[in-house]
Formats: structure tokens, sequence, C-alpha cells
């Protein structure tokens, strides 16, 4: 994932050191005003950068469920015995299709060119490969996400989810191949409630960015604000003071 570049800490998914889940926030260890909101803004930019990753996840994680509810449906005649023999060459030919379908969908799953569902985000991964994301004013352990762990996504294709086998020429072909299918929903359910949870923490984290960043305008305008405040008690205090002298 590409990170905008604003200087200061170094944001990167990749080549930061293992740490702990976010269990915090840092916002105010720079003693420079200016560093701060240059480091505030790179946070805010990182969160919406989550959360657009976590967007397009949503959005291929629903095109696969629909295509499996698809496959379900043309599996579920065969567990009738009474099918014929072109209705079976039928239903075959469109499942196929379909799950050339679900592994294109799977495999075009990107964000910034970083494949989502080919396993590089799964818990698994050696812990040196894994993705973080900074979302506080510094780099430090309580300010990064681990992606990984966070979203465990394993590979998604239809090998993977079993389905390469899928077979509906029996009634025992078609039984189990909705096992499989089941199976396979219920990893995506799984995926989804990660991808969820992420969102709604990110989400959390950009209305905490947003606060320290409005506090940190409102301190910077403290000053002039104190000067305009004695200007006018000052010109009031002259008015007043001619008011009485007339």
């Amino acid at each position: 994932m590409n990170q905008k570049t604003i200087p200061g800490p170094a944001y990167k998914m990749k080549a930061i050191e293992p740490g702990p889940e976010t269990s915090g926030l840092e916002f105010l260890k720079f003693a420079n005003w200016e560093t701060n909101l240059k480091n505030l803004d790179q946070a805010i930019h990182n969160v919406s950068l989550g959360m657009e990753l976590v967007s397009v996840l949503d959005n291929a994680s629903s095109k696969l469920e629909d295509i499996l509810s698809q496959i379900k449906q043309w599996v579920s005649p065969a567990l009738a015995s009474n099918l014929e023999d072109t209705q079976v060459a039928t239903l075959a030919v469109k499942i196929s299709l379909k799950l050339r379908e679900l592994d294109q969908v799977a495999e075009s799953c990107k964000y910034n060119g970083q494949e989502l569902l080919n396993g590089s985000l799964s818990v698994s991964v050696n812990a040196d490969a894994h993705s973080y994301l900074v979302v506080g004013a510094n780099g430090s352990p309580e300010n990064r996400i681990n992606l990984n762990t966070s979203l465990n996504i394993p590979p998604i294709n239809s090998k993977t989810l079993g389905l390469g086998a899928l077979s509906i020429h029996s009634p025992q072909n078609g039984l189990k191949g909705l096992m499989v299918l089941e199976n396979a929903l219920g990893i995506l359910n799984r995926v989804n409630q990660r991808s969820t949870a992420l969102g709604t923490h990110l989400q959390g984290i950009q209305l905490h960015l947003s606060t320290a960043m409005e506090n940190h305008h409102a301190a910077d305008m403290a000053p002039d604000s104190y000067e305009q405040a004695r200007e006018f008690l000052k010109m009031a205090s002259n008015f007043i003071n001619k008011s009485k002298g007339d």
C-alpha cells in the first residue's frame, strides 16, 4: 500500500519491526507543533488508505458470496436422482464458468497493486513480511495495526476453497458439493467479520485523529485570538473613557 510521504517518521507497510496490536493512540509526542500537524495529517491519510482497502475487500467478498450462492442453487438439484444427463451437463457447464469467474474476481482483488486474497495478508505469513498501517502521530508499536493479524485472509480461489473437484453427477456428489460450498461461504463470512471490525476500528481512530487535529488548530489560533481580545477590550475601554469625558 502506498502511504503518502510527509516529512517526519517513515510510514511504510513493510520493513517495520513486528509490534503488538494498536491498543491506544499517542498524539502529542513531538515538541514542534508544525511537526505534530504534519504527522497527524500523515496518520489521517494512512487511516483513509486503510478504509479504502477495507472497502475494496468488502466489495470483492460480496461478489464472491454472490457467485457461491449461485453455484449452490445449481448444485442443489443434483440431490435428486431423476436428473437427465443433458440437465447435469448444462449445470456442470454453468458451474464451471462461475468457478472461473470466482477465480477472476479473487485475482483482481487488489489495492494499490497489492493482492488481497492471495494469502499475503494471512497470519501464517512470515512475521517479517507482515503489513502494517501506522495510525498515530508516530510509528511506535502502539500506533501500528498489523493487517495480517487483523484481517487474516487465507488464499482464496476455487481450489483453496475446495471447489476444484465439485461434481453434481450423483446425489452423493451433490451433497458433498453443498457441504463444501457451505464451508467456503463460512470462510468468506469470517473474513467479512474481521474486515468489518477493522473498518469500525479505523473509523474510531479517524474520529480521534480529527479531534486531535482540531485541537492543534485551536491551540495554534489561541495566541491570535488572545491578542484580538486584548485589542477589543482596549478599544472598548477607550470608548467608555471617551464617553465619560463627553
